[in-house]
């Protein structure tokens, strides 16, 4: 076990005082009475802080900041691990629990890409494999609600412009809320949404699958509430990946196999115990970057 550390312990806390609250500036005796510090040890630690640029203190008003040092930190921390390095092997798992294809999805220029994926015939033995080139689908309503169900409303209202049908926008805005309350995304399999992934899988160009998407907005592509006595028709089950940030990195699914376009039947309850699979993953992701969801609750727009 490894010995503790209270020199670094304590350092965490300032940095993290200072970082949750980036409009305000401390004095020594707010930090000390903030993060549990007697002034003495509170008094060494801004110094030695400050000496390497860690911290600014302002010398008239004896206040300190977050300093220009965690600007190169944080740059480096940018190219280091983030949440798709470790997605094959969390893929691979939950692969192996739930006996469905197992995806890792990012959102990047308005644009939906898989990054890698696991079982469902990704691979030899069904092993995780990193995706090189694959199908892309297009961040337009009613693909993409789990990007947008944590994110602030002008996005999603950005998002909603790009709706296909103003029919769309409602039942989306119907769906979000029951997305950050499961917290997961249930798409419901559909003949529509059969022949959407058919026109993906023929590389049909983003502005013509607006009339697909159109058609599987209107006859609604996600699931609201779950009643443990219905029988669903489930295209697959998405969970978050949250940045240190709070915003969603990643989008972890559960999918039926690439056999099963029409997707799986099952019970309420069992779509409860796939999607808090599901979100088990993705914790374990989220949990693997230090990041965590929004803090506050989102109001929704309209």
């Amino acid at each position: 076990m490894a010995r503790p550390a209270p020199g670094a312990d304590r350092s965490v806390a300032v940095l993290e005082l200072l970082a949750d609250n980036p409009d305000e500036r401390f004095t020594l005796s707010e930090v000390a009475r903030r993060c549990g510090l007697n002034k003495a040890t509170a008094h060494a630690l801004l110094s030695a802080l400050t000496t390497h640029g860690i911290l600014l203190r302002h010398p008239d008003e004896k206040r300190y900041s977050l300093g220009p040092r965690l600007v190169a930190i944080g740059d480096a921390a940018l190219r280091g691990y983030t949440a798709v390095d470790f997605a094959p092997s969390v893929l691979g798992r939950l692969a192996a629990d739930t006996g469905l294809a197992a995806t890792a999805m990012r959102l990047e220029d308005d644009v939906i890409s898989v990054i890698a994926r696991a079982g469902g015939g990704s691979g030899v033995g069904g092993g995780p494999v990193a995706v090189d080139v694959a199908p892309n689908l297009p961040h337009i309503p009613p693909l993409g609600a789990l990007f947008m169900a944590w994110t602030d409303d002008p996005s999603i209202e950005a998002w909603l412009a790009r709706a296909p049908a103003s029919e769309v926008v409602g039942k989306v805005l119907e769906a979000l809320p029951a997305v950050r309350r499961h917290g997961f995304v249930t798409t419901l399999a559909s003949p529509e949404w059969v022949r959407l992934m058919a026109a993906m899988n023929d590389g049909l160009p983003h502005d013509r699958m607006r009339v697909l998407l159109a058609d599987l907005g209107r006859r609604g592509a996600l699931a609201t509430d779950i009643d443990e006595r219905r029988r669903y028709q489930v295209a697959g089950v998405s969970a978050p990946v949250f940045r240190g940030d709070g915003h969603v990195e990643l989008s972890v699914s559960a999918a039926a196999p690439v056999d099963r376009p029409d997707g799986l039947e099952l019970s309420g309850a069992q779509l409860l115990d796939l999607g808090a699979r599901v979100v088990v993953a993705a914790e374990e992701l989220t949990l693997a970057v230090h990041g965590h969801g929004p803090e506050s609750n989102h109001a929704d727009p309209h």
